[in-house]
């Protein structure tokens, strides 16, 4: 065989092997490619739905507000509890400075220092004037307020030491659109006979007006009284149809009348009056202090005296100073459900009523006014009782049973 024939037999397989294995090759190739498509396309997340509107969900509630730490006291009780009583009789707030309250210390402390000065204020210009007609008045307002102020300041002082962080209850924030009472009020008076006497009261609000009626009747005849009002409740809890209120601090102009019959001793007291009450709960002077309050009242009264003489009836007038100053606590509706109460101590400068003025030894007797402690409760939201007692020329004691209608 030639040379040349073998050399093309030999370049031909060459060729034929080659292109073999590049067709090899290219297989893998594509065999790789499709191997990794897919792999790919099986791990691909399938395309998202459509979103849908759905309502957000409702903010969750807030948590009850909790009552920040107490500050580190300066002395472990009860050292705190008897300077409030001594020397916290002199030095209002000494108590509560114990406890490391500073704040409510110094205002305390404020709060007497205008008591005292409104009570030296008022002997001042009673002193230089000779206690003239056209001063005395107001100037008798400005003692009792002087002398209600740094009353109250002492309770409240005592209240901030003794009582707990959250106070002993909550405040009514809606008031019932009607209030009636049945009860006894029993009076110790030298001057009349009557001890015994059945009470009776009706008191409707509607939004902020107020209107109330009351009477008292002795058991033997021989003292009658009569009483009628009306309000008007700028701010603060109001009755039917009103919004709640923030707490039970509230102001109220009001209007009255008052008739006291003594038929067997041949006279009646005919009352006419015009008066400003309000309440100021004590948290909103002393921020750390909680479930108690301050009462206060000032107006003027036109007394009119009638007389059963023969011939023209004569009768004789004098002007009334109407001012009440009280400090007191709210008992109960943790819950709001209307059940609950309050209980008040208070001085009242009013001589009109069954106490009268207070009988002291001395010059003092007649012109100051009387004291006195009241108090209700709600055992049920429609049920409840209420009670006072007074002390003055003459000593009070009353018990009602109360029923309410319209409870918020």
């Amino acid at each position: 065989m030639p040379a040349s024939l073998s050399s093309r037999g030999v370049t031909a397989r060459a060729g034929i092997a080659a292109r073999g294995e590049l067709r090899r090759r290219s297989c893998a190739v594509c065999c790789a490619l499709l191997l990794v498509g897919a792999r790919v396309a099986g791990g691909a997340e399938p395309a998202a739905a459509p979103a849908v509107a759905t309502p957000s969900p409702a903010p969750p509630a807030p948590p009850p507000e909790r009552l920040p730490s107490p500050p580190e006291p300066r002395a472990p009780s009860p050292l705190p509890e008897i300077a409030a009583v001594l020397p916290g009789l002199f030095v209002h707030g000494s108590g509560v400075w114990l406890q490391g309250r500073n704040q409510t210390a110094a205002r305390l402390l404020l709060l007497e220092g205008a008591g005292v000065l409104a009570i030296l204020a008022s002997g001042v210009i009673l002193f230089q004037t000779g206690a003239a007609r056209d001063v005395v008045g107001p100037t008798a307002l400005l003692a009792v307020g002087g002398v209600g102020t740094f009353g109250t300041s002492f309770a409240a002082n005592l209240y901030a030491t003794w009582a707990p962080r959250d106070g002993l209850g909550a405040p009514l924030v809606r008031l019932p659109a009607l209030e009636s009472s049945l009860g006894y009020l029993y009076v110790y008076d030298p001057q009349f006979p009557q001890r015994h006497f059945v009470t009776a009261q009706l008191s409707g609000r509607l939004g902020p007006w107020h209107l109330a009626a009351g009477t008292s009747r002795s058991t033997i005849g021989g003292s009658d009284r009569l009483e009628l009002l009306g309000g008007y409740r700028v701010l603060g809890p109001r009755g039917h149809g009103a919004a709640a209120a923030s707490d039970g601090s509230y102001l109220e102009p009001r209007v009255g009348v008052s008739e006291h019959r003594f038929p067997d001793d041949g006279f009646s007291s005919l009352v006419l009056e015009v008066a400003l009450e309000g309440r100021l709960d004590v948290e909103r002077y002393l921020p750390d202090v909680h479930g108690a309050f301050f009462q206060g009242e000032a107006g003027y009264g036109r007394q009119i005296f009638r007389h059963d003489l023969p011939g023209p009836n004569p009768t004789t007038s004098t002007s009334l100073l109407l001012a009440h100053a009280g400090f007191g606590m709210y008992l109960g509706n943790r819950a709001g459900d209307g059940t609950g109460g309050e209980v008040e101590l208070y001085y009242d400068h009013r001589h009109d009523g069954y106490a009268g003025g207070l009988k002291v030894n001395g010059l003092g007797s007649g012109p100051a006014g009387h004291f006195g402690l009241r108090g209700n409760y709600q055992l049920s939201p429609r049920w409840g009782v209420r009670a006072h007692g007074e002390a003055g020329s003459a000593y009070v004691l009353g018990l009602d049973v109360v029923a309410r209608l319209g409870v918020p």
